[in-house]
């Protein structure tokens, strides 16, 4: 596994796809010579949040901004999905 994992302790992550999706998956890790579950993250690893990075401006204002009371409020989880564009698609 990657030098930047954080943890040693692991979970089972599982997703949905069609067999020619997983069959292509799995050749494209093996090409890579890795096992399936290191080259999904290897694509997605690089957005996961790290130590030592700093927000950029906008988010540390909006962070100040949220601390002070001001910014956005909804009255429902349905308002916020609606607001962000989003269906949700499980259910509490």
């Amino acid at each position: 596994m990657d030098a930047r994992s954080h943890s040693h302790k692991k979970t089972k992550v599982t997703f949905e796809c069609t067999p020619e999706e997983k069959t292509y998956i799995k050749m494209l890790a093996a090409k890579s010579n890795q096992t399936l579950g290191e080259f999904v993250l290897s694509y997605i690893r690089e957005d996961f949040p790290s130590k030592g990075k700093v927000p950029n401006q906008t988010t540390m204002q909006a962070h100040k901004d949220a601390l002070n009371g001001k910014g956005t409020s909804y009255h429902s989880m349905d308002d916020f999905w609606e607001e962000m564009g989003v269906t949700p698609s499980a259910e509490p």
